[in-house]
């Protein structure tokens, strides 16, 4: 096998060093000065492609490549190979001959500087070099061009005089996949050469010729060239060209193969399969060559219509002084049984439907206009308005006309759906399916207001609707979906179309190939949505429809299919609850939730007790637990509480046998019960208040104690619940109530901790004991994120409720105390625990989360010393911590750092009133925070960049609030010896490599971090600072501005306008260029915003630079930067999201950026 091809196996296998030659040949230029002495030659892609074309067409004229009959099965095939080298070279081709050019003057720039002779001294020799590349693109193009017109290479099957079938022998530039590329090339090559040679190759060349060339090359070409007209590389003055040339290729191009080759596709009939050959169908998309040719006539069409916004009433108008009914063709393709063609006219219809739509707004504009300035204009103008609003209104009514037609058209295509759905024809089904929906959806006025009759179009999408792939009814439900809120009569006959869809089928039910998953899917996004529309437009005769429905199911005799029945009945109940809950006349809602809570109760769980049941109807109650509340017969809160606990208990004693029930629908019944509980107990507390209720709420809440089953999530839910409840009573047993939920906590932690210690303390290998350890660890981490749970839910429990009436400042002090008592109680073990135990990951996360949650409780300058207790337990935690070195013990500690510093930071910035009341907690503060900061430091230099990267993001955050709340704090912070702000300075040096960072958290944390530190910078005032302190402030300031004013705008623009960032932060870059830039003067950015606009990678050109450098130039010069400025980075950073090898400047997409923004 020889270079070429080898390096193509390569790639082709995978092989890193194949992959990377190919990208280096096809982007860069080497030069050959030792083959021949004194006769030097470059060596690029089309050097290597000339070489592949060769050893392909060797190889084959070899005999190597004939998968004829008989031929032997061990030939090697070079298909693979040949896609390759044509996708690469397509790539290539887009690359202008003036880039081919700069990237030869690159090589021998390079190849002079390291070499005696210097090649740009010799200017003759340079020119010969330039010439004999682009005299070997052209000659390549050629042989391109040769390949793709070939007839022979299009023609694999034929009948002989007697109709036998006959086989040519086959190359591998005859794969339609290869071909398909090499006609994307020719026409790249066109494009990317200029408006000129497009023009040359169609209306000089193809045009003329188009009956004698190969009919498939003619129209894939002239897709490829309308798809890489509208490309941001796309030269300025080809969408002109493109443009002008429309009427001439549609009359005399692709019109005419479409109608050929559409009569031809149904003259072969049978033959398609059988053409295909050693092709898969699956790869060509099935048919013949015939049906490929329409196709790409129909995407060609399709292309050229997008690219100059051609919809189907201009479509017709050009086609008006030929005889080609264009529409006709466009509707016989639609009987096609080739997925390739259907597929095609499916694009194009919905291509033609969307630019009609754009028409038909411009349309209603000026008849709006015309109304409201009829008496307003002068006479000339007047009268050209007038002529406008005819010439609009005519376009009207053809749209009109030819949506009518199309309408008619598709809707008849409902009795072959149901004959492809018969025999198993999914994808002309799909394709169907998407032409109908559509034309729905841009029909959908007309046919509310009785102009088109569209039934046929509403049967044939009901039965998609009906189809059994996801995939095909998904389109028709989605489109119907649209159209049912307006109309309650649809809505009322797509119901039953989504309740039965709603049923899990019952062959996916152990599917373990992801036919499950994509069900899973599909009901609860496109389902759901249909079912919330559909009560829209018929929400009495919805819910009715339900109740009936789960009554029937509750009543019915058990069988195999009832409780996936059920399910889906409650399931259509839960996708419309929010919207039924807040409608303001709940009679007919509550009416029904009655019969239904009622019907599932008297089933005794002989249905229901089925776990995807049980779980289901533990989400129903939950996601309606407001609306039973508030039903006038009250007993259907009581028992709808009774399913609920009787399905904890249920799931509790059955919970090893709901795992696969989890993994697969991402839910348990026990999940279910104790998410339904929490919302029942917070949505009515009072009716659990009874000491009945509470009874069982307590056993509820110390089952696990005794069983050891539930999820850590299900008792935080449970526990939510129960602050609710405890809330609701008097506020005098707060204290005891809430003591006594903490209780089987308290205790628990005293018997673990003991545990721990006695295992850690004991002699034995380390390996051992910390198997042993882990398990308990994660115990302590329970119960400490329970205890976290508690003091969170009780502070958010109806806060609302808790102070109205009475005597607020008694029930504020109660409410406080109760939780000032239970952390003082638990304070002992959680010392201990975090003194010991916070270097492991888990502890230290439980016990971040709850000094998190205490921060809350500190209100006034009274209550300093509580605040003294939870920042003291931090600083003994971060302590282990940073004598730990482990990162991940660190991150959930820097998050309460954040937050304290963000709740308090206006305490501790320095102040007179601050430095004499809060003095302490200043102290505190700082020493945290060089707690945090000295940990940091370690834990990089300690542990691998991907580790240590993770303890970026919080500590930004953590900067960030402080540099919102205590900027004077901030800029002082520094360890002992070492200079003032050393925190800062260190900081913001590092900023710019954190902006660049793969992570995203921390790219964004790091530009919060900056934002907020300009913006305080912004209006700092030191005023109130002794003079040795401001100045010292200020030198501080002084090295933070030059920082964010020269590395941090340069990273920022540079990761902006050239396209590096990724686009999720790209507007918080840019928001953060806009704050330095109104924080800077002109003059302190100037070389720094150069720099950046003037680097390498920045590929729109001079008039696109200039453009940019006037914008920033105008930031620094304006009170405000408006939102065009955010535009203009995001055009800038979109014109750079491409794979092409050259450059897009001078294209049409920089002129129209540079006209856009010129002077703007």
């Amino acid at each position: 096998m020889s270079h070429a091809l080898s390096a193509l196996d390569h790639a082709i296998r995978g092989d890193p060093g194949g992959i990377s030659f190919l990208e280096q040949t096809a982007s860069i230029y080497v030069l050959d000065a030792a083959t021949t002495p004194g006769r030097p030659t470059t060596y690029g892609w089309w050097n290597f492609l000339n070489d592949a074309l060769n050893d392909v067409e060797r190889y084959e004229s070899e005999g190597r490549h004939h998968p004829v009959a008989g031929a032997s099965s061990n030939n090697q095939n070079l298909d693979g190979h040949v896609r390759l080298l044509a996708t690469i070279t397509r790539r290539v081709a887009r690359r202008p001959p003036s880039s081919d050019r700069r990237l030869v003057g690159t090589c021998l720039a390079n190849a002079s500087m390291g070499h005696s002779m210097n090649l740009l001294a010799n200017p003759d020799m340079a020119q010969s070099l330039l010439g004999n590349n682009a005299e070997l693109r052209e000659r390549n193009m050629g042989r391109i061009a040769s390949i793709v017109f070939d007839f022979s290479f299009h023609r694999r099957m034929s009948r002989d005089s007697n109709g036998i079938m006959m086989q040519y022998p086959r190359s591998s530039f005859s794969d339609p996949i290869a071909m398909e590329q090499l006609c994307g090339v020719v026409a790249a090559n066109a494009v990317s050469t200029g408006p000129a040679a497009v023009r040359h190759l169609v209306s000089d060349w193809i045009v003329p010729s188009s009956d004698s060339l190969a009919p498939l090359a003619v129209v894939a070409i002239m897709s490829h060239i309308a798809m890489e007209a509208v490309g941001k590389g796309c030269p300025a003055g080809t969408k002109d060209v493109i443009r002008s040339l429309v009427p001439s290729v549609f009359k005399c191009a692709i019109g005419p193969i479409l109608i050929d080759s559409l009569r031809e596709s149904d003259e072969r009939g049978d033959d398609a399969m059988i053409e295909t050959g050693n092709i898969s169908v699956s790869a060509t998309g099935g048919g013949n060559t015939e049906h490929r040719t329409a196709a790409w006539a129909l995407r060609a069409l399709e292309s050229w219509c997008k690219a100059n916004s051609i919809g189907a009433v201009k479509l017709r108008s050009i086609f008006s002084s030929t005889n080609i009914n264009i529409l006709e063709a466009i509707a016989d393709a639609l009987y096609s049984n080739a997925e390739v063609m259907i597929d095609a006219v499916s694009d194009l219809i919905e291509t033609l439907l969307h630019h009609d739509a754009k028409d038909a707004s411009v349309t209603m504009g000026i008849s709006i206009a015309g109304s409201v300035m009829n008496n307003c204009l002068p006479a000339d103008i007047a009268n050209q308005f007038l002529l406008a609003q005819q010439m609009t209104g005519e376009n009207e009514k053809s749209r009109i006309s030819i949506l009518s037609e199309l309408v008619s058209a598709v809707g008849l295509q409902r009795f072959r759906f149901a004959e492809r759905q018969s025999n198993g024809d999914n994808a002309v089904c799909r394709c169907l399916a998407r032409t109908a929906a559509a034309v729905l959806l841009e029909s959908q006025d007309l046919i509310k207001n009785g102009t088109v009759q569209a039934s046929g179009l509403l049967d044939l999408l009901f039965k998609a609707a009906s189809h059994p792939s996801v995939y095909v009814c998904g389109i028709a439900v989605e489109a119907l979906a649209a159209i049912a809120p307006s109309n309650s009569e649809l809505s009322t006959r797509l119901l039953p179309y989504l309740q039965g869809k709603a049923i899990i089928p019952f062959h996916l039910i152990r599917d373990v190939d992801g036919g499950l998953d994509d069900y899973t899917n599909f009901r609860d996004r496109v389902l759901a949505d249909a079912l919330i529309a559909c009560y829209t437009g018929c929400s009495t005769f919805y819910l009715e429809s339900c109740g009936s429905a789960i009554e029937e199911f509750c009543q019915s005799s058990p069988s195999p299919h009832l409780p996936y029945q059920l399910e889906a009945a409650l399931f259509c109940m839960i996708a419309v609850s929010e919207r039924a809950s807040k409608e303001p006349d709940k009679q007919v809602l509550c009416g029904q939730l009655e019969k239904m809570v009622s019907a599932l109760a008297k089933n005794s769980f002989s249905t229901t007790s089925h776990p995807l049941v049980m779980a289901k109807m533990c989400r129903f109650i939950n996601k309606y637990a407001t609306s039973i509340s508030s039903c006038q017969t009250k007993s259907v809160f009581e028992t709808a509480s009774e399913l609920v606990f009787t399905s904890f208990n249920r799931g509790l004693n059955e919970y090893s046998t709901h795992g696969q029930l989890a993994s697969t629908y991402g839910t348990s019944p026990l999940s279910e019960a104790s998410n339904a509980f929490k919302q029942l107990l917070c949505s009515s507390p009072a009716q659990f208040s009874t000491p009945a209720a509470r009874s069982a709420l307590e056993n509820a809440w110390k089952m696990p104690y005794a069983c050891q089953q539930i999820a850590i999530e299900d008792r935080e839910m449970l526990c939510s619940g129960l602050c609710s409840v405890i809330v609701s009573l008097p506020s005098e047993q707060w204290n005891a109530s809430l003591d006594a939920l903490a209780q089987p906590i308290l205790s628990c932690l005293n018997v673990v901790t003991k545990e721990a210690d006695q295992v850690t303390g004991s002699a034995g290998e380390a390996g051992q004991r910390e198997n042993i350890v882990a398990p308990i660890m994660n115990r302590l981490s329970n119960e400490i994120r329970l205890l976290a749970a508690v003091v969170r839910c009780f502070i958010q429990a109806d806060v609302s409720q808790i102070f109205s009436g009475g005597n607020r400042a008694i029930v504020i002090a109660r409410h406080r105390n109760a939780l000032v008592s239970l952390l003082h109680k638990s304070w002992i073990y959680l010392t201990h625990i975090g003194r010991k135990y916070c270097s492991y990951e888990v502890i230290a996360t439980s016990i971040g989360q709850l000094l998190t949650d205490s921060l809350s409780l500190y209100g006034s300058e009274e209550e300093l010393p509580l605040l003294l207790e939870i920042t003291g337990l931090a600083k003994t935690s971060l302590s282990v911590v940073a004598k730990a070195k482990n990162p991940t013990s660190l991150v959930p500690l820097l998050s309460f750092m954040q937050k304290f510093m963000y709740l308090h930071g206006s305490n501790i910035e320095p102040s007179p009133r601050n430095n004499a009341i809060n003095e302490p907690i200043q102290v505190m503060a700082k020493n945290l925070m060089l707690i945090s900061y000295g940990a940091v430091r370690s834990c990089k230099t300690s542990q691998d960049n991907d580790v240590s990267q993770g303890i970026a993001s919080p500590m930004f955050d953590t900067l960030s609030s402080c540099a919102k709340k205590c900027p004077i704090f901030l800029l002082t912070l520094s360890r002992d010896s070492q200079p003032l702000g050393e925190v800062i300075r260190s900081s913001i040096e590092s900023a710019p490599m954190t902006l660049k960072s793969n992570e995203m958290d921390i790219v964004l944390s790091s530009i919060n971090f900056l934002k907020e530190l300009v913006s305080s910078l912004t209006s700092l005032s030191l005023e109130a600072l002794g003079e040795v302190q401001r100045d010292a402030i200020v030198s501080v300031i002084a090295s933070i501005k030059h920082a964010v004013q020269t590395d941090v705008i340069i990273t920022a623009i540079t990761s902006t306008c050239v396209g590096i960032s990724p686009r999720e932060v790209l507007q918080p870059l840019t928001d953060l260029m806009r704050v330095i830039l109104m924080f800077s003067q002109w003059s302190d950015i100037e070389a720094s915003v150069s720099i950046a606009i003037n680097c390498g990678q920045f590929q729109l050109g001079d008039e696109a630079k200039s453009v940019a450098l006037q914008a920033f130039k105008k930031c620094t010069e304006s009170e405000y930067i408006t939102a065009n400025f955010r535009k203009m980075i995001s055009d800038m950073w979109e014109m750079h999201q491409t794979d092409d090898t050259g450059t897009i400047a001078g294209g049409e997409a920089v002129l129209d950026f540079v006209q856009r923004y010129k002077g703007g």
